[in-house]
């Protein structure tokens, strides 16, 4: 019952992903939206063109390869044919298990990050990586990721021993106190890849200093990541809660923008501040990690999935294996359509909220130029935008920025 019931919801959730990527080639040679015509030239829009059909590419036939190796792990009894295998007591190895499981799957992915990133991103001059700085960024993501997941699975284990399903409470409470410290050391993970080094003096520190300060924010500090090693692509952030925050700039950002426009992008940056954007993120999340723990229940009130499985009573591990490789995956595509059309509403508040400052104009050149530098969709099917967008298309940030300044 329950080979066939995985089996179903993984063969679901991989149409759903061709469909998409179907929706996703059928835009090829849309004519642009006339607000952004001007951001790709006819040469750079074919590139393009063959830039996202390799993306798309790649992307669909690492779906494929993922879902025939999830069939094999969840159509049959191989895991716990390899748990029985392991040295130990019962929680050394499950976190044995779970090692080989990440392991495994960190080794069949790497073929796919290095096409990705090496060659496509490489071949249309985005990648700045070298070699080693790839095998670095698998290593230490394999290494959190074993940690964290470890974590987890003590975490689980203890207070089903102690507690059983009634102390999954416990479970939700750790969940969410790991999303809030998230939410509050991003710059303190990213560490863990990028270099930062404080802003110099100097007019763009001046005028975000004082855009910050004016609205009651006190800045902790603004730093400047060397993105470039990486890639030629564009990006900025904001963390920290409450009225302190550390504000990230992108390198490529700091020497490819003018002053204006970067203030223009923090001026939106603002907007999610006053409006407590940050705060209804994270408050979604901790909603998301009630679902998370919900299935944990699921799976550890139901010993019936790990006997089917060929495990000895309720296996933990299997448990977190399975919720995380075949469950979680739907449950979130399904959260993030409402998560998604929220966020889109928060990203056009926030635009508005740079055109009520005076840089209108500044943050459309901003958008623009973003735009370019990132390669992005500037005409994606509305359907996909519906589905995933977390930010409205350029298209419409700018029809919505100039309404505005012309009520």
């Amino acid at each position: 019952m329950y080979h066939i019931l995985f089996l179903t919801i993984l063969t679901l959730h991989l149409i759903y992903d061709l469909v998409l990527a179907i929706l996703a080639a059928s835009r090829r040679g849309k004519p642009l939206p006339e607000e952004v015509r001007d951001i790709y030239d006819a040469d750079d829009y074919a590139r393009w063109l063959d830039y996202s059909a390799e993306k798309r590419t790649i992307g669909v036939v690492e779906r494929v390869f993922d879902f025939a190796v999830l069939c094999v792990l969840f159509g049959t009894n191989i895991l716990a044919k390899v748990y029985a295998l392991l040295p130990g007591g019962e929680i050394v190895r499950s976190l044995l298990l779970l090692l080989l499981f990440t392991a495994l799957l960190t080794v069949l992915s790497v073929p796919f990050d290095w096409i990705r990133s090496m060659k496509i991103e490489g071949k249309y001059g985005f990648n700045k990586s070298t070699a080693g700085t790839f095998i670095r960024d698998e290593i230490t993501d394999f290494l959190v990721n074993v940690l964290l997941n470890a974590l987890l699975y003590l975490c689980v284990a203890f207070v089903y021993g102690r507690f059983g399903v009634r102390g999954f409470w416990i479970v939700f409470l750790a969940l969410a106190a790991f999303v809030l410290v998230f939410s509050m050391l991003v710059t303190t993970f990213q560490r863990l890849y990028n270099k930062f080094t404080v802003l110099e003096d100097g007019e763009l520190r001046d005028g975000l200093t004082a855009l910050f300060e004016a609205s009651g924010y006190a800045l902790e500090n603004i730093y400047v990541m060397d993105a470039s090693r990486r890639t030629t692509k564009v990006n900025a952030f904001c963390s920290g809660l409450g009225k302190f925050k550390k504000i990230v700039l992108y390198d490529n950002l700091v020497n490819n923008y003018g002053t204006r426009e970067i203030t223009a992008v923090f001026a939106h940056e603002l907007g999610h501040y006053k409006r407590r954007d940050t705060m209804k993120n994270t408050a979604f999340n901790i909603l998301l990690m009630a679902l998370v723990t919900g299935l944990i229940v699921w799976f550890a009130a139901t010993p019936a999935i790990s006997a089917e499985y060929g495990f000895d009573g309720v296996s933990v591990i299997f448990g977190l294996l399975a919720m995380q490789a075949v469950i979680l995956g739907p449950a979130m595509t399904l959260c993030m359509i409402p998560r998604a059309a929220m966020a889109r509403a928060f990203e056009y508040r926030a635009d508005a909220n740079a055109a009520e400052a005076g840089y209108g104009e500044d943050l459309v050149s901003a958008l623009k130029k973003l735009s370019k530098d990132n390669f992005s969709d500037l005409n994606p099917h509305p359907v996909l935008v519906f589905l995933e967008y977390d930010h409205p298309t350029t298209a419409d940030r700018i029809r919505a920025i100039r309404r505005r300044e012309g009520a």
